[in-house]
């Protein structure tokens, strides 16, 4: 059965909530930098998606366009409390899915991330445009 798509509004009104904002009760951050050609070419207007599948659930953080510097900053996303430094524990982090998408470039790009409590992330996107050459569709026939 496919997880139910909601947004994290609808999610808040689950029974499932409240088990995920125990573990997850502080924010992290998170920056999207959309690019090509090696970091050269920013690239304005990708849709930006970031999802956790939680139960039966498919829950949307966030969704947005990158801008004409092919950025989205200060996406806030929910995420255990980081140990201090002085404990030898490992970081907790919650992992979520993001896609990528642009009309002219390759296909979708999926990305998993790990959120942190009060760290934030940055993830670098290189997107491949699409090219099709005379006489050749983009399929190879």
């Amino acid at each position: 059965m496919k997880p139910e798509i909601i947004s994290f509004e609808d999610f808040k009104k689950t029974s499932l909530y409240q088990q995920f904002s125990l573990e997850n009760p502080s924010t992290g951050t998170l920056k999207v930098q959309v690019f090509t050609a090696y970091k050269a070419v920013p690239i304005a207007d990708c849709e930006i998606v970031i999802f956790k599948t939680i139960g039966n659930y498919k829950v949307v953080f966030f969704t947005g366009l990158t801008n004409s510097s092919g950025i989205i900053d200060n996406i806030v996303l929910p995420a255990p409390e980081n140990a201090t430094a002085t404990t030898m524990e490992a970081p907790l982090y919650t992992t979520y899915d993001m896609t990528a998408i642009h009309v002219g470039y390759e296909t979708i790009k999926q990305y998993q991330i790990g959120i942190l409590g009060n760290i934030k992330a940055i993830q670098y996107v290189r997107m491949t445009p699409l090219v099709e050459l005379e006489g050749v569709k983009q399929d190879g026939n």
